[in-house]
């Protein structure tokens, strides 16, 4: 039903995990909804055409989303409804790179909305979108190589924040905050800073949905495995481990969340 292409930018796998692009079927006789759950990414999304994409957190107003925002971090799941015939780019970074790029703290709100014309200019992204997605992924590679060429090197903080990051990834996010420390040779408090600085999140909170979207990919690729062997195997000591993380980021049972329509996240765990 839905149409996602990806694309990994090989000049820039540094800083940048994909680029994508996602289309609904314009036949479609209603919005295409799905609760979208929190991964630690950020994103640079692109609606076209505009108006076609909102979002709502449980018991909330619904969101328009802008046609061009920063998607930033979310503690819990959200619907995202998108209109008949929506199409979407992002380009999807690593937990710590936005800042990065960006060169100053990633932008931190409740919904995790910022539209890209509050941070840079947005006409550059736009002039990079084609009707073909390869060629719009290659023109978005271009833009980001050019502007990423011309900044600074980030500095001693950022190499503290990007050997933590790439511990918590390379572990599934099953990794101590103690080990974290190790690494770093940081305090656990300096290091807090200079993750709510570059990431958005501290790194328990971040090791934490690294580890609940590890789950979510392995129980889709063993759907014979029940809950609790899936959750042993993906770093939760017990069932209600477990069936607090889906409480806490999705407010669903297990068994809840896999019998809805997870089209979109079934993807993304896995990029």
């Amino acid at each position: 039903m839905i149409l996602i292409e990806t694309y990994i930018p090989t000049q820039l796998t540094h800083l940048i995990k994909t680029c994508w692009y996602l289309e609904v079927p314009a036949k479609l006789p209603h919005p295409y909804q799905e609760d979208i759950l929190p991964d630690g990414h950020h994103e640079i999304i692109f609606h076209l055409p505009p108006h076609t994409g909102k979002r709502r957190f449980k018991a909330g107003e619904w969101l328009e989303e802008p046609a061009a925002f920063i998607a930033g971090q979310t503690l819990t799941s959200y619907t995202l409804a998108l209109m008949p015939g929506a199409r979407l780019y992002g380009i999807r970074f690593y937990p710590h790179t936005l800042s990065a790029f960006l060169k100053m703290p990633v932008p931190d709100t409740e919904t995790g909305i910022t539209p890209l014309s509050d941070i840079v200019p947005e006409a550059p992204f736009w002039a990079c979108i084609a009707a073909d997605p390869q060629q719009t992924f290659r023109q978005f590679e271009r833009l980001l190589t050019s502007s990423i060429s011309k900044l600074e090197p980030p500095s001693g903080a950022y190499d503290y924040v990007h050997a933590a990051v790439a511990a918590i990834l390379q572990n599934k996010g099953n990794i101590s905050v103690d080990r974290l420390i190790q690494r770093t040779g940081v305090s656990a408090k300096h290091l807090d800073v200079l993750f709510k600085r570059q990431v958005g999140l501290t790194p328990k909170a971040i090791s934490n949905i690294i580890r609940f979207n590890h789950f979510i990919a392995w129980k889709n690729r063993h759907p014979e495995q029940n809950y609790t062997a899936s959750g042993y195997e993906t770093g939760f000591y017990d069932q209600s481990h477990l069936i607090r993380s889906f409480h806490q980021y999705t407010q669903q049972s297990p068994k809840a969340w896999f019998n809805n329509n997870t089209g979109i996240n079934d993807v993304f765990v896995n990029i």
